[in-house]
């Protein structure tokens, strides 16, 4: 079958979505269908075609508009037996959003800023930006129009959004949760290590604001008044001088490490005791799934996808907002008992031995052909 995966950077070092199409790409031409991956940029992959899609970089509202105009041209040249789209197309027989509903999105970013100052000036420049109009107008093209022909949520509180944004009932959805390398990241030393010592938690996004780190140092101020029994690792790209006066004025500087971004992040979590994404919005965090694939019992919140797969008081905790410091604290603090941390770990593995990228990508796989010869 001739399938079309359209991403506007085909990398997986790019990020979460990009990742997911490079492996279910690679999974697709396993399986012996022609894949051809429409992008404006992208790597190299055997047995898969890609399709280059020009790209108008100025003003920043054309990236993703002149991206769909183009794939809608390369369509026509193309033709494909069925399209993945990922709310950047016009053309979409199967939509999957990595992203969720747009407004809620944009609600849950703004919340992030703890400054009021600052998150009233980032409320009036998303609401008026043209960018973000386009970006909304662009995802919900697809189901507005009646193009698409099954819409894939990749947690069921994305597609509870959805549902109830676009008004649709239960059978528009197919809901296929994210898949792990399970290989990669699996439990190392560190979670069978004997009583005592300082408890590693990790910390791993992109973004440290919207992925909840204030509210996490907040915690960890907290927690350092009674006990020294921990270490927080920062792991990922974002801006750590932005936290240094939170650290000074918190007196926990000894206990925080910012260490960078990683090509072997699996080695990170496997020496990590606890996984630590008090996140204010994921559809479906992959740090989660991973984290909890290393054996490593996690704490989120309700706004992230994943938070379906923490059972709390057995694999992990879910708080009901990131901006609950005193809540996180103490879930940081039961975490640090060593033998409950252990078992809850050994349960965090166990759940997510099921959700691996190979049943993802079968899953995918079964929607994409059943839309295609439909």
């Amino acid at each position: 079958m001739r399938i079309g995966l359209a991403i506007q950077n085909f990398d997986p070092k790019k990020g979460g979505a990009e990742r997911y199409t490079f492996d279910l790409s690679t999974h697709l031409a396993r399986r012996g269908h022609d894949v051809f991956v429409f992008c404006a940029n992208g790597v190299s992959v055997p047995g898969v075609t890609l399709v280059k899609c020009a790209v108008q970089s100025f003003p920043r509202w054309m990236r993703s508009l002149s991206f769909a105009l183009n794939h809608r041209k390369q369509l026509k040249l193309h033709p494909m037996d069925v399209v993945l789209g990922f709310g950047n197309t016009l053309e979409a027989d199967v939509y999957q959003s990595h992203g969720g509903v747009q407004h809620v999105w944009m609600e849950r970013e703004i919340a992030s800023y703890q400054d009021p100052r600052e998150r009233r000036l980032k409320a009036l420049l998303l609401k008026h930006s043209i960018n973000q109009r386009v970006q909304e107008w662009l995802q919900e093209y697809a189901i507005r129009k009646g193009k698409c022909k099954r819409i894939v949520a990749i947690s069921d509180m994305i597609k509870g959004h959805m549902a109830a944004h676009y008004g649709l009932g239960d059978e528009a959805f197919s809901v296929v949760y994210n898949g792990v390398d399970t290989e990669r990241f699996k439990p190392g030393k560190a979670a069978a290590d004997s009583a005592g010592g300082i408890k590693k938690i990790l910390f791993s996004a992109g973004n440290f604001r919207l992925k909840g780190l204030y509210p996490l140092l907040l915690a960890l101020g907290e927690l350092s008044k009674e006990r020294k029994d921990f270490h927080l690792t920062v792991l990922g790209r974002g801006r750590k001088d932005r936290y240094a006066g939170l650290i000074e004025r918190l007196h926990i500087a000894n206990f925080v490490t910012f260490q960078g971004e990683t090509a072997h992040p699996e080695e990170v979590y496997a020496s990590s005791h606890i996984l630590a994404h008090p996140t204010f919005y994921d559809a479906c965090s992959l740090t989660t799934m991973e984290g909890m694939a290393a054996g490593l019992p996690t704490i989120t919140t309700r706004w992230n996808g994943a938070s379906a797969l923490v059972t709390p008081g057995k694999d992990g905790y879910v708080l009901d907002e990131p901006g609950d410091t005193a809540a996180l604290a103490s879930a940081l603090r039961d975490l640090l008992d060593d033998t409950r941390r252990k078992e809850m770990g050994r349960n965090a593995r166990l759940k997510l031995e099921a959700y691996t990228i190979e049943r993802n990508a079968a899953e995918m796989e079964k929607i994409l052909v059943e839309v295609g010869n439909g």
